[in-house]
């Protein structure tokens, strides 16, 4: 196995990191260690990810010489084996925090968006550029940048290949915080330890709704109510956070910590 994805726990945090600077581009082995990264992270209890980078920049997108001379068929075959990691991270029971610094282009924007959330550092730059090989997202790109920019804004971002910053990422509600560089990593993981010390069972079944409420709109999402939410009520977790505020009277919101939300 190789080392160009790396995965480690930060106490009850799993940190995928992408480790082919200065560029970290997408090619055969790089995904099959994303591959094996994003398994170990499902396997190793964590209660939530961060997916970060090492360098100077996130991803400049795929190694396009891993498109040169290939054919529909040989090109499917490879991104039918892609897709499952990107909907594994989707359908983690846990959430995932991008951490993007400098250049996240093409491939790397996809992974970045396939992520719950994403944290930018003030560098960072954004780019879905297939359109200048005369390709589109294979990863999902135009469909994830529309669930969260809507259809017009995800149009303009994958027609034109321009490169926006982070500010106007933000203001399209396609990145959540921008940092700046220095805290970039320490900012993403504190934030994903506060998620970590939270009530881990009722997260996952709020990003399966989530994601309902994305593929199949509002009624199939309130199905998930009454098939995953309702459990929720039978939980160490619910019934004690219910208790706590039956004592103190609901006046102050009480911290996350690990002693009141122990659950999985």
């Amino acid at each position: 196995m190789g080392n160009m994805v790396t995965f480690e726990r930060e106490g009850d945090v799993g940190v995928l990191m992408l480790n082919d600077a200065p560029l970290n581009l997408f090619g055969e082995e790089l995904m099959a260690d994303l591959a094996r990264a994003v398994d170990e992270a499902l396997a190793s209890g964590c209660r939530a990810a961060v997916v970060c980078a090492a360098g100077p920049h996130f991803s400049g997108g795929a190694n396009v010489a891993i498109f040169q001379g290939r054919s529909a068929q040989s090109a499917k075959e490879m991104f039918a084996a892609y897709l499952p990691v990107i909907h594994k991270m989707e359908e983690a029971p846990f959430p995932f925090v991008a951490a993007v610094q400098g250049l996240c282009l093409a491939a790397g924007l996809e992974l970045a968006l396939a992520c719950d959330m994403i944290f930018a550092a003030q560098s960072a730059r954004f780019s879905q550029v297939e359109a200048l090989i005369g390709a589109t997202t294979f990863l999902g790109g135009a469909q994830r940048l529309a669930n969260r920019c809507g259809d017009a804004r995800a149009r303009e971002v994958v027609y034109t290949a321009d490169i926006y910053d982070a500010a106007t990422f933000e203001r399209w509600n396609i990145v959540n915080r921008i940092v700046p560089d220095e805290i970039l990593f320490a900012e993403t993981l504190a934030f994903a330890r506060s998620l970590a010390e939270g009530p881990a069972r009722a997260h996952a079944v709020t990003k399966k709704m989530l994601h309902r409420f994305c593929d199949a709109g509002l009624r199939a999402a309130d199905e998930v109510v009454l098939s995953d939410s309702v459990a929720l009520f039978e939980t160490e977790d619910m019934q004690g956070g219910v208790a706590r505020i039956l004592e103190k009277g609901g006046a102050k919101r009480a911290r996350y910590g690990k002693k009141q939300f122990a659950g999985r």
